[in-house]
């Protein structure tokens, strides 16, 4: 997909979120930046623990008391989210802004009819009567294909299966029509099969609905199947942007690079063994000075540990110093091979 010049519908910028405790300041999200156009899937993928969940938390200001936006703006529609009292908020989320969670078994109220936690969404935003608001539940059902929609409407959430569940999320996220859809790991606990079930329906609905989709996974499987765009996150920081087409083919960073590595190719009949990425993602309570992945990464230098990389290139971006302009041209993006030596000495401001 091919995002025309158009007004994004979310721009976030140099978002930073933090978690204050007796330990101390946890920097989760460090300067997070990016925009989601009209109709366009965007996905951000990363290790556990690279800040892309909190990045949507702190978009809808869900986070938990210790959390705090430290600095950054998220503006939607014209309105900067992180500057609205809580009232106003409250009008934007399920309304204007869904959101698809984690674990739908956590996420339902297990007391309450998943009927009426659909109907109640309806009821606290828009203007309707008990019985149009139970019509649009039905509705709602029928058009995330779960069977015998208005019979269903009566079950409990402990009656449904996980992809079931996972429906009665994204069918309650969807009850007000929203512009925005910020769906955070919604196939992390179901089988293969239904992921693709689950993923598929995302996709259809969007193209049917025209929303705007923020699609959070660790899973590059997911990303490649459904997004237009990634954002790679790492230590808290967007690593690499761009296209999904070119990122898969041309992957920038090394993290990226690692991260596609360790994925199996059932295509692959050399049964080629998987690469795994080195070492651990860093303490975020204690961030680098520099690059969050220069203990990991195989082309590591001086430079890379001593400051932090800006953004290289427009369109398809990358946070890392190989793409500085005074690099060594032995290094291209494409090749996936080994950096030159004197890269590894020097660096490209040494």
């Amino acid at each position: 997909m091919t995002i025309p010049q158009m007004n994004p519908v979310l721009s976030v910028r140099d978002l930073a979120t933090s978690f204050f405790s007796q330990r101390g300041e946890v920097q989760a999200v460090r300067g997070v930046s990016f925009d989601v156009f009209p109709g366009e899937v965007l996905g951000i993928v990363g290790e556990s623990g690279s800040g892309k969940s909190i990045t949507a938390m702190s978009i809808l200001r869900l986070l938990k008391a210790s959390g705090r936006i430290k600095s950054g703006s998220v503006h939607f529609d014209g309105q900067d989210l992180t500057a609205l009292d809580e009232a106003d908020l409250r009008d934007i989320r399920g309304n204007r802004i869904g959101m698809i969670f984690q674990d739908p078994m956590t996420s339902l109220n297990p007391t309450l009819t998943v009927g009426e936690q659909v109907i109640e969404t309806i009821l606290r935003h828009r203007k309707a009567t008990r019985a149009e608001a139970r019509a649009r539940a039905v509705e709602l059902f029928e058009l995330v294909r779960i069977p015998s929609a208005a019979e269903r409407l009566k079950s409990y959430p402990h009656e449904f299966s996980g992809g079931m569940r996972q429906r009665v999320m994204i069918a309650i996220a969807l009850a007000c029509d929203p512009k925005l859809l910020i769906a955070d790991e919604p196939t992390t606990a179901l089988d293969v099969t239904i992921q693709r079930q689950i993923l598929g329906l995302l996709k259809d609905l969007q193209s049917r609905l025209g929303m705007a989709i923020i699609l959070i996974t660790h899973d590059l499987g997911v990303i490649a199947e459904v997004t237009d765009r990634i954002v790679v996150m790492y230590g808290g920081l967007v690593m690499e942007t761009g296209p999904v087409r070119d990122l898969f083919a041309r992957p920038m960073h090394p993290y990226t690079r690692g991260l596609l590595a360790s994925v199996p190719d059932l295509r692959d009949e050399t049964h080629r063994r998987l690469t795994p990425i080195p070492g651990s993602p860093p303490d975020m309570a204690h961030p680098p000075t520099g690059c969050p992945f220069t203990p990991r990464c195989p082309h590591a230098m001086r430079q890379c540990q001593a400051a932090l990389p800006p953004i290289f290139g427009t369109g398809h971006g990358a946070r890392c110093w190989l793409h500085h302009p005074d690099a060594p041209s032995s290094f291209t993006s494409s090749s996936g091979g080994e950096v030159s030596a004197q890269r590894r000495v020097r660096g490209p401001s040494s």
